[in-house]
């Protein structure tokens, strides 16, 4: 074997980095016996496999061989200073041989020339890694036992299935060819090449068993490896993390399956109880802050449901709501007693009800009645025991309040941002949007990113409204999965005293498979619209997220009265756009303030191909009727239809994208189609001419930018949100 910078030179030459080099081997078959099948013979560059060649036969003392082999910088990169190539004939060891000793010949090679230039490291860049393919719990995975999530003992006398995935964990994509190359005892058995990699994106190899086809294993201990651009041809944020190396055992005799991976413990449910009788008791209205509230009725202010400012010696309202909590309907009248300072005020009767019926009442209070000082009100339902429930102990609630004998103090003032302040607010943006941990991991500061995703989201919601989260009936909990999954069934299972058994079994399953499926819930329908985001991934994807959820709540605080009613498809469809619209609204916002695009990305085959995927998957959901795909298509046709006669199909097909005003004037109008017939209006979306699902993507792929250098790339987990809203 010898390589040379010249071609049919005799001897290396002036060998440099960044030059050609050639290469030329050969062999012969020392033997008078010719061989009878074909075999591999391999070339390696300081153990980096770099080429192979197959010979069909080799007749006796007949040598064979490569000449002026030019393709060596194609395989790897070679800096300056000695480099060991080694021929092997017979890698895979396919002929049987009388001496098995001379297969493997080696050489050093010196190069000179300048050093190859380290690449600084920078925020956005490609790093490679060999990580645990989808359900598999180790980045290689071998088994004798097919879709084994984690490895487990081998044998010689079966099949050894082998999974690994090629990951990208930096935040810059690739159009790159990428080889994968798995090595059995240092010799080359598979080599694989993946087309490129999005950031933060992988491509798997499940169940691979091609092994044994590949090489006669043995029993004992065997090394494997799987090493990802093995010839350092890819520049990376961190070239330390490319090879992932094991050593196993092969045993002989029938194939045993791994341990099983053990299986999450699902979450705890309360124990449920089926009543037997009604059970009567109080009841938050949505929009409401108590079952039970007192307010005044000069006031403009006053609002059912919220307490205010009760003057001296002026008639107030009492707003106080009941329900039966129970699967048994109440067969008897009943009456319920308002009492101010245990004086009764009030005596109110009402028929009999069904199984979760409310019962909403508004009492006087007498002037007279509410002089200066400390006050206390309290309800009593089922005054006169008429009902025989299930519980008689929950039949009373109590508030204490004030009566001023002044004038009504100044509202407390809504919370307002300077400029400056929202400035601060969102100067983490830029760092956030480079993180790849997760958002309640802790980091070098011994906090999580939480309190920044929640400032940011705040800036946001106020750029967009006028408003801060904090001045909103909105309540949010940034949770760890593992409280996001406690929280919401609690929730999810908050009415389950009006269940039958059989009706508390399908409704567990449903809000078990809901809160699985999800990463952020708003539950509304009750005093405040509570928010509940996964925060066990990126600051990125918590904030997206959370921008989503928030255009849930907004449209449960301002339209209780559709946000809370049974849901249909269309229903929810609507409100699904309702909420994809609001994550643009909030993003697009932060870019307009801060002058700076956090979402562009370069127009790569690899990720024109998962935009394209994108739209593809939506598309085939929304026709099956899944209430965010179908959100999603009717909120495409509805812009381009230009509903509400607000422009924004000219400046859609205009400039390619939506304007941060343009965007917060279309969730308002998708606010407005709760009072109307759902059905109809997503019906009359559909109805539109299917050619504009394709025009709304050749829009939204004319957002890719060509020549984008990796550091201006977004972060993937913005991608939904980027190509996916008008």
């Amino acid at each position: 074997m010898f390589v040379h910078a010249e071609p049919g030179a005799s001897d290396p030459g002036d060998l440099r980095t960044g030059s050609v080099a050639y290469l030329d081997w050969f062999f012969e078959n020392d033997s008078p016996f010719p061989t009878e099948t074909e075999f591999e013979s391999h070339v390696y560059v300081d153990g980096v496999f770099v080429g192979s060649w197959v010979s069909t036969q080799a007749p006796p003392f007949q040598p064979f061989g490569i000449r002026d082999w030019d393709d060596l910088n194609n395989r790897v990169r070679l800096d300056r200073g000695d480099h060991v190539f080694s021929l092997i004939v017979d890698a895979l060891d396919q002929i049987p041989e009388k001496d098995e000793t001379d297969n493997v010949y080696e050489r050093t090679f010196t190069w000179g020339g300048e050093p190859l230039a380290t690449p600084q490291p920078a925020a956005r860049a490609v790093n490679l890694v060999i990580e645990p393919a989808s359900d598999r719990l180790e980045p290689v995975v071998t088994a004798a036992v097919s879709g084994s999530g984690n490895s487990g003992p081998l044998t010689v006398d079966d099949t050894t299935f082998i999974s690994w995935r090629a990951g990208n964990h930096g935040l810059a994509s690739t159009d790159a060819t990428i080889s994968v190359h798995v090595y059995f005892d240092d010799v080359l058995v598979d080599r694989r090449l993946v087309d490129g990699l999005p950031a933060l994106s992988g491509s798997a190899l499940t169940d691979w068993e091609g092994l044994d086809d590949k090489i006669r294993i043995t029993p004992g201990e065997h090394t494997l490896k799987v090493a990802i651009d093995p010839g350092n041809l890819i520049d990376e944020s961190d070239e330390t993390d490319n090879v992932v190396t094991a050593v196993l055992t092969w045993g002989t005799g029938p194939a045993i399956s791994p341990e099983p991976v053990p299986e999450a413990t699902p979450i705890l449910a309360p124990p449920h109880e089926e009543l037997t009788q009604p059970n009567l008791v109080t009841y938050v209205p949505s929009g409401w802050d108590a079952p039970l509230v007192i307010r005044d009725t000069a006031s403009s202010a006053s609002i059912e449901g919220r307490n205010g400012h009760v003057p001296a010696f002026t008639a107030g309202i009492v707003d106080y709501a009941i329900k039966n909590a129970s699967p048994v309907a109440s067969l008897n009248e009943f009456r319920t007693t308002l009492l101010l300072d245990d004086v009764p005020i009030d005596d109110s009767g009402f028929t009999s009800g069904g199984a979760g019926s409310i019962w909403k009442v508004d009492a006087a209070v007498p002037a007279a009645r509410l002089t200066p000082g400390t006050h206390t009100l309290r309800l009593v339902i089922d005054s006169g025991s008429e009902v025989r429930e299930s519980d008689e102990t929950d039949n009373s609630f109590t508030i204490v309040f004030d009566v001023a004998a002044g004038p009504a103090p100044a509202p407390t003032a809504p919370t307002t941002y300077s400029d400056a302040e929202i400035t601060a607010m969102l100067a983490i943006v830029p760092d956030l949007f480079l993180q790849t941990t997760n958002a309640d991991e802790p980091r070098e500061s011994g906090e999580d990113w939480l309190s920044d995703v929640y400032a940011v989201a705040d800036a946001a919601y106020f750029l967009s409204t006028g408003s801060s989260l904090d001045d909103e009936r909105v309540e949010i909990s940034l949770l760890s999965r593992a409280e996001y999954d406690v929280e919401n069934l609690a929730i999810c299972l908050e009415r389950q005293a009006s269940l039958t058994t059989s009706e508390y079994d399908s409704t567990l399953a449903d809000c078990r498979a809901t809160i699985k499926r999800s990463v952020g819930l708003t539950w509304s329908g009750t005093g405040v619209a509570r928010v509940r985001v996964d925060a066990s991934t990126t600051p990125t994807s918590v904030l997206a997220t959370l921008l989503h959820e928030i255009g849930h709540a907004r449209s449960a605080i301002l339209v209780p009265a559709t946000s809370g009613t049974v849901q249909s498809d269309a229903r929810s469809a609507i409100g699904e756009a309702q909420a994809q619209v609001f994550e643009a609204v909030g993003m697009r916002h932060i870019e307009e303030f801060l002058g700076e695009k956090f979402t562009r990305y370069p127009d790569l085959a690899v990720l024109r191909y998962d935009v394209n995927g994108l739209l593809d998957f939506e598309v085939e959901k929304a026709a099956e009727l899944e209430e965010h795909s179908l959100g999603y298509e009717v909120m495409w046709r509805a812009a381009l239809q230009n509903v509400g006669g607000l422009g924004l199909a000219a400046e859609l097909r205009e400039a390619g994208v939506l304007s941060a005003a343009s965007t917060l004037a279309y969730y308002d109008y998708l606010l407005t189609i709760g009072g109307q017939d759902p059905v109809a209006w997503v019906n009359a979306r559909l109805a539109g001419d299917d050619s504009l699902i394709g025009e709304f993507r050749e829009i939204t792929l004319s957002r890719l930018v060509e020549g984008l250098p990796p550091e201006s790339e977004g972060h993937p987990h913005l991608l939904d949100l980027t190509f996916l809203a008008p």
